[in-house]
């Protein structure tokens, strides 16, 4: 009987104690939360330095530093068709001190081979800070002018035609092949090694077609190097305003957008979450910035946690069919 009472007085005081720190912890925590951030923050970029995300990364740091009351630091980490950085951010601490900041790649990259983390499950989305699109280029010796005409061209050569891309699974190539089927050609693929030696492929008509960012081809096409066909976009480009998308020229269903975002591990608490989507917005409204995005071929998409979350679990769908129908899944 003694024994029976001592037990359950045991059993009662830890309840109390254990309590007892839980609600001493809740003060604890808020405040830990309501400091954030107290020391500088990195936003891991997964591509090299001069590509889309590191430029409007780099482009934000400054305000976005100013408007959280502490430095940001952007560090580049890349490798893998951006596996390595992201993975890197996916294992770091949720504590908001370490966040990603990424484009389409974040899911097309999961989606055609296997990565350390699921782009999905292993992140909690930021917002949604820009979009953009890519452009149609042709060497400049092909004798086409308007998208109806290349359609044409590149149907009556078939496979005779090549085009290239950054590489098997990247966005340029499962865009390229989306396009393909579009308009019913039968390109042959010719991947580079990166987007760089894509775009020189054209310029150097080793091969003929390649689907690249707006700013990135502006030199290519002002030399007479590379000639712009169409934009893959809904809209035109503010760069290029006389450039018609390839919704204009007889597709009005074909929208191919790049977009770039912000993220956090998995697991970072929702008031930090909401700090960090409330700073993104402030900094991308002003108007330099907005300007200065637009200069480069992008356009303000600011979104919730919520709204980006959804985009990320969408195209990942998407991307992964596509992957799943050309056979282009790989677990290397």
């Amino acid at each position: 009987m003694l024994k029976n009472i001592i037990t359950a007085f045991c059993k009662a005081s830890t309840r109390v104690i254990t309590a007892a720190i839980i609600v001493a912890g809740v003060p604890l925590l808020a405040a830990a939360q309501a400091a954030y951030p107290n020391h500088p923050i990195r936003i891991v970029v997964p591509y090299s330095p001069g590509t889309t995300a590191d430029t409007l990364a780099r482009l934000i740091s400054n305000d976005f530093g100013k408007e959280l009351g502490q430095s940001i630091v952007v560090e580049n980490k890349v490798g893998a068709a951006s596996a390595i950085g992201t993975a890197y951010a996916a294992k770091a601490a949720p504590d908001g001190y370490t966040l990603l900041m990424a484009q389409n790649t974040h899911v097309i990259t999961s989606a055609s081979r296997k990565t350390p983390y699921h782009p999905i499950d292993d992140f909690a989305p930021i917002g949604g800070m820009a979009t953009g699109q890519m452009i149609v280029l042709v060497n400049s010796t092909v004798p086409v002018a308007t998208f109806p005409q290349l359609v044409e061209y590149l149907r009556k050569r078939k496979d005779e035609v090549t085009y290239s891309s950054p590489g098997i699974g990247s966005t340029g190539h499962l865009f390229s092949l989306v396009l393909q089927d579009t308009i019913g050609s039968s390109m042959r693929h010719v991947p580079a090694n990166g987007m760089t030696v894509a775009v020189m492929d054209v310029m150097q008509n080793n091969t003929t077609l390649v689907l690249s960012g707006v700013e990135s081809t502006l030199p290519g096409t002002a030399s007479g190097r590379l000639k712009a066909i169409a934009l893959t976009g809904k809209s035109p480009s503010r760069l290029l305003p006389n450039l018609p998308t390839v919704a204009q020229s007889g597709y009005p269903d074909f929208d191919l957008s790049l977009w770039i975002g912000l993220y956090a591990p998995a697991g970072t608490p929702r008031p930090i979450i909401d700090r960090l989507n409330k700073a993104l917005r402030a900094v991308v409204n002003t108007p330099a910035i907005r300007q200065s995005m637009a200069d480069k071929g992008y356009d303000v998409a600011l979104s919730s946690p919520e709204e980006f979350a959804a985009l990320n679990r969408r195209e990942f769908e998407q991307w992964t069919k596509v992957v799943e129908k050309y056979g282009l899944r790989t677990n290397e």
